[in-house]
């Protein structure tokens, strides 16, 4: 398998973004973008197969009380690619990069996303809690898996 390059994404990925998340559109996906290079409280990582954009994923860094506190988002590996280790760097990459500061680093997973579930897990998160009907669509609700992992001591 060729190199997998796991990178900050930049504005110029917009587009490749829309083939991970179609329904962004490439105005939502440069606004999300931007709004992640320009806050000390978001990050966005790619990762790249050939100069292609295959995965993502989205941090953000809590404040105020929870400051020691990161929680992962919109973890998304293209079909084609997944079960090559691409999301394990990704995330690997993410936890190597996350401040000083963050102890815990939480994750959210859709309940029926087996391989995400799993893959978290693999990693050392462990489950703590149901958020149910977390995530709506018309009228159709699904329950997420709250996971969290130390990383730091306090």
């Amino acid at each position: 398998m060729p190199e997998i390059k796991i990178r900050e994404a930049k504005l110029s990925d917009a587009e490749a973004l829309t083939t991970l998340y179609p329904h962004w559109g490439i105005e939502l996906a440069e606004k999300r973008i931007g709004r992640a290079l320009n806050s000390k409280y978001e990050k966005r990582y790619i990762a790249e197969i050939d100069g292609k954009v295959v995965a993502h994923l989205l941090v953000r860094f809590e404040r105020g009380a929870h400051k020691h506190l990161a929680t992962f988002y919109s973890l998304i590996v293209h079909p084609e690619y997944r079960k090559k280790g691409i999301a394990t760097k990704l995330v690997e990459y993410a936890i190597s990069k996350l401040p000083e500061n963050i102890e815990i680093v939480l994750a959210q997973v859709q309940h029926d996303n087996v391989g995400s579930l799993m893959l978290f897990k693999k990693l050392g998160f462990e489950q703590y809690g149901l958020l149910k009907d977390a995530w709506k669509k018309e009228k159709s609700c699904k329950d997420n898996i709250l996971l969290k992992r130390a990383v730091r001591k306090p």
